[in-house]
């Protein structure tokens, strides 16, 4: 059983006046239970104390809320009990919460934008009002988790999409129970009542446990959202401020009817499943390295070698420009114990190159893994995990020596490439022109395990023998406004093949 503990936080305990009000209807609705209100002071006394592992990761945050954030998680984990938000209003006691091991809020369905589609999970858990017993294995995976997230926006470190995350990473007997919309949060963020409490209800029942509001409401999160800045809040103001600027979109959408006409799909099925072990089948595979007039790197070359994938399920082949020196790299690939076909041949253009290994693939392959020549590091058990992923196109997360994108095809509209976004990339001359403000990238989410792309990038990425067949391959010409590497994914969602990466599969490779 939950114990009668309601934890609140603020920055001292001089409280504004709305939230005092609420933190009073607390105490009068709760009198037998104990309430406790942490400050910025007080939160990392207790830290420091029950955590002390944690500190250098909760002085590092750089954000205060980021510190709030993971303090309801050390504090749930430790003590138990229930948090909420100081904007939460209580209608009534919240007893009846106390006989589940563990709870969150689902946050209005109206507050899901297409990004969130887009990224394949379109609801919200919310980290604002939720309780549990203490040591839930939610909290010892969120706690375990936070350090290697720091460098994540507050959304994805701290913030609900990280709470989400880890829901989905549970089993689903450890998955908390959800408490539907109307239950907790019967308001949106501007103050209108949410309508669609029942979809909330069909779209989570699957990931587990859902509490109808059939008692009307216990409490109402008023989305004060203090940590934002005022004109970034939605209010009325904003809409009002919005409406010349919606003008002029529509006006460039009637005058682009060529533009306003593409559409880069939302993922094919929902990316609920975040729980990815690599796969125990081994089918045949076939690595393509595409070397064009490059040199092989005695990394790269090492890395291959290391490859964890039975040597009688796996071809290599290395593919060259004519003008590279055979007979070096033969005596490399010999040196190395490494048995690879050297396939020669020079091209208008790496999609060129690209489409010509697609269509020589053995008839026996299951799959193809194209790794790019400036790859110098690979886990050894990367195909195994990469086929644990499911899906019929999977990418790595490409990253250079520093850690950072090492691709820049391989990545996911942020906004969900709507007209406005494709208009302001360059969609208007034709091709998209990259513009990294607009793509999210692997690393940039890593709280998810596996995530949607559009763009699956030519530096490792394994594509399934149907993907194949279908005709699916790297656009020499512009495909939706896009061209090469970046376009195999958005042509394969089109033709009903889902396209994902692994976000923790870190291949390295030189930029």
């Amino acid at each position: 059983m939950i114990p009668k503990i309601l934890h609140f936080t603020w920055k001292s305990e001089q409280l504004p006046r709305q939230m005092q009000a609420y933190y009073d209807a607390w105490r009068r609705l709760h009198p037998d239970w104990e309430i406790r209100l942490w400050t910025d002071e007080t939160m990392r006394a207790f830290v420091a104390v029950t955590y002390p592992a944690f500190i250098p990761t909760y002085d590092a945050y750089p954000k205060m809320i980021q510190r709030a954030d993971s303090f309801r998680y050390l504090v749930l984990g430790a003590l138990g009990g229930v948090y909420a938000d100081l904007d939460v209003e209580p209608f009534k006691p919240i007893d009846g919460l106390l006989d589940f091991e563990c709870f969150l809020g689902i946050e209005p369905l109206e507050h899901i934008f297409p990004d969130r589609h887009h990224q394949g999970v379109p609801f919200l858990l919310t980290n604002a009002f939720m309780g549990s017993v203490p040591g839930h294995p939610l909290w010892r995976d969120i706690i375990a988790r936070m350090p290697s997230l720091v460098d994540q926006e507050t959304f994805y470190s701290t913030g609900p999409a990280m709470v989400t995350s880890a829901v989905l990473r549970l089993a689903k007997s450890d998955r908390p129970t959800l408490l539907s919309p109307k239950v907790w949060s019967p308001l949106l963020a501007d103050g209108r009542r949410t309508r669609t409490d029942a979809e909330a209800i069909a779209l989570l029942e699957p990931v587990g446990t859902v509490v109808p509001a059939t008692d009307g409401s216990l409490v109402s999160h008023v989305w004060m959202t203090t940590w934002v800045p005022w004109h970034k809040r939605n209010n009325g103001i904003v809409h009002v401020l919005q409406v010349p600027t919606s003008i002029k979109w529509a006006w460039r959408q009637l005058v682009n009817p060529a533009l306003a006409k593409v559409v880069i799909a939302d993922p094919l099925h929902l990316y609920t499943h975040q729980i990815v072990v690599p796969a125990k089948e081994r089918p045949r595979i076939h690595v393509a390295v595409r070397l064009g007039k490059r040199s092989m790197s005695p990394a790269l070359l090492g890395a291959m070698a290391a490859l964890d994938y039975p040597r009688d399920r796996v071809s290599f082949a290395v593919h060259v420009s004519n003008s590279v020196d055979k007979a070096q790299l033969a005596a490399a690939l010999a040196g190395s114990g490494l048995r690879a076909d050297v396939i020669e041949g020079d091209f208008a253009s790496a999609a060129a190159r690209d489409n010509a290994i697609l269509d020589g693939v053995a008839a026996d392959a299951a799959y193809v893994v194209l790794i790019d020549g400036d790859v110098t590091a690979i886990p050894s058990d990367a195909i195994q995990r990469m086929l644990g992923a499911g899906l019929p196109v999977v990418a790595a997360n490409v990253v250079d020596e520093t850690g950072a994108p090492g691709d820049d095809q391989l990545f996911r509209y942020e906004k969900a490439a709507p007209f406005k976004v494709l208009y302001k990339d360059g969609g208007r001359d034709g091709v998209v022109r990259r513009d990294r403000g607009f793509r999210t990238y692997l690393g940039y989410q890593k709280t998810f395990a596996l995530l949607p792309l559009d763009g699956v990038g030519e530096s490792f990425v394994l594509i399934s023998r149907p993907v194949v067949e279908a005709g699916v391959r790297v656009a020499e010409t512009p495909y939706k406004l896009h061209l090469g590497a970046e376009a195999f994914g958005i042509m394969a969602r089109d033709k009903g093949f889902e396209v994902g990466g692994l976000t923790g599969l870190e291949v390295v490779r030189r930029v």
